[in-house]
């Protein structure tokens, strides 16, 4: 296999599984384990784990290992703040060429997602809507970014235990008002339902990472 494609899978177990929290928040990675666990050499792991510092998923620490960053109320702070400055831009600026019979599509799926009994569906949906939007803008330094700040979201998520029940009717409905407006062309207010939208689930992630014992440092 060609160097940089056992340097991407490498990324790819590594990130997965510090975003959906099996590599816990605070825990050192041992670079010979995850050789064995990736079935890599060091060098595609050593590129993989640089990469991911550059994310700030990892930290690698001189003489001591490679530590899973930590998951605190600054780092939700930062990753809204992220949030609201870009997602309004985006539906403000490219609303426009988002495809009307795409946009129905997604606002059925909102809809049936609301009577499902699990979450799962919902964080599809959820996370269809925002990738929707930001692939439309066709930047993909912006893609690239974003990209990374919703693994930072996901992952708060999955270590919060956040419950999507708290939050089930309030997304949906949400989600159908920035829909409902895009499908209207009226961008301005579908981009204040979006920074709406942003505040809301910011408040219930909030709530989650203080019941989780989150620390409150940066």
């Amino acid at each position: 296999m060609a160097k940089n494609t056992l340097k991407e899978q490498a990324y790819s177990i590594i990130k997965e599984n510090i975003i959906n929290c099996t590599y816990a928040p605070s825990s050192f990675l041992v670079e010979s384990e995850l050789m064995q666990q990736v079935g890599a050499s060091r060098t595609p792991i050593r590129e993989a784990l640089n990469k991911l510092e550059q994310e700030n998923l990892v930290r690698i620490l001189p003489k001591r290992g490679v530590l899973v960053c930590d998951i605190t109320m600054g780092t939700l702070n930062e990753v809204y703040e992220v949030r609201r400055l870009v997602e309004p831009y985006i539906v403000r600026e490219y609303g426009c060429r988002l495809d009307e019979e795409a946009l129905r599509r997604e606002y059925e799926q909102v809809e049936q997602s609301a009577q499902l009994p699990t979450g799962m569906q919902l964080h599809r949906v959820d996370n269809d809507l925002h990738q929707m939007l930001l692939n439309v803008s066709g930047n993909s330094y912006l893609r690239a970014m974003m990209d990374n700040i919703y693994g930072h979201n996901n992952r708060i998520r999955v270590f919060s235990g956040m419950k999507v029940a708290e939050r089930r009717s309030d997304t949906c409905k949400e989600h159908l008002e920035i829909l409902r407006l895009l499908l209207e062309r009226d961008y301005e207010r579908a981009a204040q339902a979006m920074l709406t939208h942003l505040e809301n689930s910011k408040q219930t992630a909030v709530r989650a990472l203080l019941a989780a014992g989150t620390p409150s440092r940066t």
